[in-house]
């Protein structure tokens, strides 16, 4: 809500009536789209003669100053995600719904203006009204703190409910958003919805990559299985061999005497040897074939599984510098997906560089979003049931 005084009336009234032509310094307006604008109540006059007009009806005891306060107009709307569930004839029915709820508070004889906007982030109607009351201009009586926060309980219990929406948490000292940073608030919200969606599209990509890099993981841990496998089969089958050679005891001896240097000087111990060593050196022949191929296989496993980490260590990198940079966008998509966001913050550290009150406010704003859309989709799906 904002007050305007004489002087500020005009170029307001050319910003809310605005038609194609119309040349403002706000960047958000698709003049392609201005043609969807409405007005839901119709004044053949001026802003400044029908406050003019209603000002002599009122008669009021003395002419009113300089610096009075002639219009007060508010904003009204909601975020984009309660719009995107409203077809036009729903849209055009809740800000009926707003307007009426002004008329009754203030009287239609004040009411200036409603008027629609539909070229810009998010739809909102502006309404203006003079604030008489008692046959008296009296902003200060009827715009102060306690008739507003009167004003949006009202609102909330006449029209609010009925569209499934909540209201702000009474008692709150935060100062209502001016109709500039209402527009800001949209254009901020627009953006989140996007860069949500991109995150969204790029922890689905990052779930892909992490359940192959796991495939990938789970099938080298099965080769090295194997391997080990082989390796424990090729030791049971040499220890047989020791077993049956250091049985023979001949041959056992004259493999040791040979190895030591020691030949025999008879033919049948020399023979001996000579059967011993070509067997020995089969079975050693033997066992460095297979690890040979085994040390292969298990070279192969570990070059796939440095490229896999590297994957790995540049996405996490990336949520790293998210994480540190935007610790307020992080904490929000960690709230909307904390199975893959979480997977990127280290054990026992916070999900964000805040203070634990903004972390916790973030959680409950989420909160308060995921339960105005649960509570809205359930009375428009009861609503469709009903009609």
């Amino acid at each position: 809500m904002e007050k305007y005084h004489k002087t500020d009336i005009c170029p307001i009234e050319n910003e809310n009536e605005r038609d194609e032509n119309y040349v403002g310094s706000n960047s958000c307006i698709d003049s392609s789209r201005t043609k969807d604008n409405y007005r839901l109540l119709f004044r053949s006059s001026s802003y400044t003669d029908f406050i003019n007009a209603r000002i002599s009806e009122v008669n009021l005891p003395k002419a009113p100053r300089k610096d009075a306060v002639l219009m007060a107009s508010f904003v009204v709307g909601s975020d984009r995600e309660f719009f995107k569930g409203l077809d036009e004839d729903e849209q055009n029915a809740f800000f009926r719904d707003c307007t009426n709820f002004f008329i009754d508070r203030y009287g239609r004889k004040n009411i200036i203006s409603a008027v629609v906007h539909n070229d810009e982030t998010t739809p909102h109607m502006h309404l203006n009204l003079i604030p008489i009351k008692d046959g008296r201009l009296c902003a200060k009586d009827l715009l102060n703190r306690n008739e507003l926060s009167k004003l949006q309980t009202e609102f909330h219990e006449k029209v609010g409910k009925r569209w499934g929406l909540m209201r702000g948490k009474e008692g709150n000292t935060a100062s209502h958003l001016s109709t500039a940073e209402f527009k800001a608030k949209c254009i901020v919200d627009e953006a989140w919805d996007k860069s949500t969606e991109i995150l969204s599209s790029a922890g689905k990509r990052v779930q892909a990559e992490l359940e192959t890099m796991e495939k990938a993981v789970q099938k080298a841990d099965e080769h090295f299985t194997d391997t080990m496998k082989e390796i424990s089969t090729a030791k049971a089958e040499r220890d047989k061999i020791v077993e049956e050679r250091n049985a023979e005891a001949n041959y056992t001896q004259a493999l040791e005497d040979a190895k030591q240097g020691k030949f025999s000087k008879s033919k049948n111990g020399l023979r001996n040897q000579i059967v011993a060593l070509t067997a020995e050196v089969k079975r050693l022949e033997e066992v460095v074939d297979r690890q040979q191929k085994d040390n292969g296989l298990l070279y192969k496993e570990v070059q796939e599984l440095s490229k896999d980490k590297d994957k790995f260590n540049k996405m996490s990198r990336a949520y790293t510098l998210f994480r540190e940079r935007e610790p307020e966008a992080f904490t929000r998509a960690f709230h909307r997906a904390p199975s893959i966001v979480g997977a990127f913050i280290p054990k026992g550290e916070p999900i964000a560089n805040l203070g634990k009150s903004r972390l916790r406010q973030i959680e409950e704003e989420i909160e308060r979003e995921n339960a105005t859309k649960t509570e809205y989709k359930k009375k428009f799906n009861n609503n469709s049931k009903a009609d």
